[in-house]
């Protein structure tokens, strides 16, 4: 028995654009007169852009109206669009390319399952966008990380039952929304929280067709 798709997160899991996230935020929190920490930037990825906006308008003591904190949201993602313009295929995280290229070369669907409204462009410049099936616009969705909607539409797109999908991921948000499901959650990275996951690496460049295979299989003997 093995897994039959794989759906990814895209920041910190395909691509290390989890600096240019802190980078693209730091202007506003300095308009508002605050801190915003590399901890600060890792606790609100993969959540809604508005949701960090909200976050930082609370921290500030300001009042905004709605209209204004859109606005403020918009120049975060002016920002990021400006660095994220700058990737190559030379950005994607260590041994990410083979792993996709070794599913594509199997069948394997793919879906992305990111909270970026900047995924198709990313994959793009990566050069990346043809290998998935299935990309998820998060405009489209009810409920943004850590809710499994995102996860689980996914996963209905591909025609795969949730318990045959594995789902990767490095944020905190989404690997919850991941562990509500049946999938397999495979976590990446050093943080304490992705030891709940059902594989934990520390880094992409562990990612392997055969040790997912492996990793999957062992869970479904338990």
């Amino acid at each position: 028995m093995t897994f039959k798709a794989v759906i990814f997160d895209l920041d910190g899991v395909i691509v290390n654009t989890v600096p240019l996230y802190h980078k693209a935020t730091l202007p506003v929190a300095d308009k508002l007169g605050i801190s915003f920490t590399e901890e600060d930037n890792l606790a609100y990825q993969g959540r809604p852009r508005m949701e960090l906006v909200q976050m930082l308008v609370e921290r500030s003591n300001q009042s905004f109206s709605h209209e204004e904190m859109i606005e403020l949201g918009e120049w975060r993602n002016r920002n990021y669009q400006q660095l994220i313009a700058q990737l190559t295929e030379d950005d994607l995280m260590p041994g990410m390319k083979a792993f996709i290229q070794d599913l594509a070369n199997e069948s394997i669907p793919m879906a992305l399952a990111s909270a970026s409204s900047n995924a198709d462009f990313v994959l793009h410049q990566l050069g990346l966008f043809s290998y998935f099936d299935v990309i998820m616009d998060p405009k489209a969705l009810k409920n943004g990380k850590p809710h499994p909607e995102i996860f689980v539409t996914a996963a209905d797109r591909l025609g795969v039952a949730y318990k045959d999908c594995v789902a990767i991921e490095d944020g905190e948000a989404g690997l919850e929304a991941i562990l509500s499901t049946q999938m397999f959650s495979i976590g990446v990275g050093t943080s304490s929280y992705l030891s709940a996951a059902d594989w934990t690496i520390s880094q992409t460049s562990f990612l392997t067709l055969e040790k997912v295979r492996a990793q999957y299989r062992q869970r479904q003997e338990k």
